[in-house]
Parts: structure tokens; sequence; C-alpha cells
């Protein structure tokens, strides 16, 4: 597996992250721990990719707010994209990096957006009770 992206800071804009081949837990936690204090996108991805499966989850992290994606092979070749879905909360549009998400799809919990990468490093999957259609 690989792990890379970008932060943005204030300061110095656009900062790409070092990619990481086959990183430990640790290096996972640390690095979307990061996403806590920047805006910035980071992706955790099975290389090379499977032909059905998941293979790889995407982190979208904006002002504390969380847009989690896991994208998936199905086998018949379609692909799809599995997120969070907190269908308690209302149909309020988040803004995240420019592009709008109904709440529902996002979580302010960093430690959530931690767990859920440590998963997908571990088993190649994230549970579809945390991560569904």
């Amino acid at each position: 597996m690989i792990i890379g992206g970008y932060k943005i800071s204030p300061e110095h804009g656009r900062l790409q992250i070092p990619i990481v081949r086959n990183p430990t837990i640790e290096d996972v936690e640390f690095i979307v721990s990061e996403y806590s204090k920047f805006d910035g996108v980071v992706s955790l991805s099975i290389t090379p990719a499977p032909e059905s499966g998941p293979y790889e989850i995407s982190l979208y992290a904006d002002s504390g707010s969380y847009l989690l994606m896991l994208n998936q092979y199905l086998d018949d070749g379609e692909h799809i994209v599995r997120t969070l879905n907190n269908v308690s909360v209302g149909k309020k549009m988040i803004d995240i990096l420019g592009d709008c998400y109904q709440e529902g799809l996002i979580t302010r919990d960093i430690k959530v957006v931690i767990s859920c990468f440590q998963e997908f490093l571990s088993f190649g999957d994230v549970s579809s009770l945390v991560l569904n259609l």
C-alpha cells in the first residue's frame, strides 16, 4: 500500500506530503491526524489495485469537517464509492474544498477517520456498517 496527498497551509499554500510505501499503523495515524490541523486530501491505496474489491480510501478535510470515500471495483467491472451515511442528520449541505456534500456524509471526529484508515490498512476494507452505499 501507499499513502500520500497534500495539505493546504495558510502560510505556504498547497504542500505535497511525501508518499510513504508500505506504511505502518503508526505512519497512518500520524499522517491522518495532521488533517485535524490542516485542510487537504490524503489517500491510502492498494498497489497494484485489485480487479475487484476496495482499492483506495480517501479523506477530504476542510475546517474540521471530514469526508471519507472508499473506492471499490465490483465483480462486473463497475465502480462504486462507499461513504459515511448518517441518515439521522438533516439535509444541510457542507462545503468541503469547494464542493458541497450532504451533512450525513461528513464527520467531525478525526478518530473515526483514523480508525477507518487503519482498518483499511490492516484488512484492505472497512466495515460496511461504517462506510456504505
